[in-house]
C-alpha cells in the first residue's frame, strides 16, 4: 500500500530539501541570463552559465542525501553509478534516441524536400562554433545528463518508487522536473516562443520520464544508461537545426513509446529500490 507522505517525516524531509536545493541552485544560475535578456540588465554572466545551473539536482542528491538515516553518499553512489546491469540497457539507451533521429533526419527530408546539413547535425549556437559533435555530445552528457540524471532518476524517482508503482513516481518527477525548467522559459532560445507548442513539450517531457524510468529500473537503478540517453537525446533534439521539424518527429516518438510503456510501469507496485 502506497505511503501517504506525512507519516514519513524523514522522507517530507528529503523530499523538501532536494527540491528546495534542486531550484535554488539552478534558479540563482539562470536568474541573470533571465534579467539579462527581459530587462537588459547587464549583470556579468560565466561562459557557459546556463549549463551550469544543470548540476542543481546534482547538488540536490548531494544534500539529501547526506541527512540523518539518509543512507550517505557511498551508498547512493554504488547504486547511482554501478555497473553491475544488464549491458543491453546501454545499447537500448544509445539506440532509442539514435533511432529517433534517424525517423526525424527522415521526416525533415520527407516534409522539407530537402536533407539537413549534417555538418551541422547536434551542433548548437549555446556552445562555441569550433565544438564538433563529439564534443557537443559529452558536454550534453556532463552537463545534462549527469546534472539532471543524478537527482531526477538518480535519488528522486527510487526514493518515490518506494511509496509509489514505478509509473505514478515517474509522472511525479516529470510534475517536479517540468518546473525545474521555468525560468527557461523567458531567456533561453529553445523555449522562447513556444506559445502553445509548450503543452506538446510538457507531454512529450512527461513520457521522457516514463521511458527513462523504464530505462532506470531496468538497470537497477544505475544512472550511466540514463545519462547515455538524455546526452544523444539532447544533442538531436536541442541542435539549432532541429528547432522545427526534427524536434517535434522525436518528441512524438517518445510520446508513443511512453505510452506502450504504461502499462508495464504500472504493474511494478511500490517497491523498495535495493529488492
Amino acid at each position: 500500500m502506497e505511503s501517504s507522505l506525512h507519516r514519513d517525516p524523514l522522507f517530507t524531509k528529503k523530499l523538501t530539501v532536494f527540491i528546495l536545493v534542486t531550484f535554488g541552485f539552478t534558479w540563482l544560475c539562470w536568474l541573470p541570463l533571465l534579467l539579462n535578456k527581459q530587462f537588459a540588465a547587464g549583470l556579468p554572466v560565466l561562459p557557459g552559465q546556463f549549463y551550469l545551473g544543470s548540476f542543481g539536482p546534482l547538488l540536490g542528491t548531494l544534500v539529501s542525501v547526506r541527512l540523518p538515516g539518509a543512507g550517505g553518499f557511498t551508498a547512493w553512489c554504488r547504486t547511482a553509478f554501478s555497473l553491475a546491469f544488464p549491458k543491453k540497457w546501454l545499447g537500448l539507451a544509445a539506440g532509442l534516441p539514435l533511432a529517433y533521429g534517424a525517423a526525424a533526419i527522415l521526416a525533415h527530408t520527407l516534409i522539407t524536400g530537402s536533407a539537413p546539413d549534417m555538418r551541422q547535425f547536434g551542433l548548437t549556437s549555446d556552445l562555441p562554433p569550433q565544438f564538433g559533435v563529439w564534443m557537443t555530445a559529452l558536454v550534453w552528457m556532463l552537463t545534462f545528463g549527469i546534472g539532471e540524471e543524478s537527482g531526477w532518476r538518480g535519488y528522486l524517482l527510487p526514493e518515490l518508487h518506494q511509496r509509489y508503482s514505478l509509473f505514478t513516481s515517474a509522472l511525479l518527477v516529470a510534475v517536479i522536473w517540468m518546473a525545474w525548467h521555468l525560468p527557461a522559459f523567458w531567456f533561453n532560445e529553445s523555449y522562447l516562443g513556444m506559445g502553445f507548442s509548450v503543452i506538446g513539450w510538457a507531454v512529450s517531457l512527461t513520457y521522457g520520464s516514463v521511458v527513462l524510468a523504464w530505462i532506470c529500473a531496468g538497470s537497477r537503478w544505475s544512472i550511466l544508461p540514463v545519462i547515455l540517453w538524455h546526452g544523444i537525446f539532447d544533442l538531436i533534439t536541442a541542435s539549432d537545426q532541429a528547432a522545427e521539424v526534427m524536434a517535434m518527429v522525436c518528441s512524438m516518438l517518445v510520446i508513443i513509446h511512453g505510452i506502450l510503456l504504461m502499462r508495464i510501469l504500472g504493474r511494478r507496485g511500490s517497491l523498495p529500490p535495493e529488492q
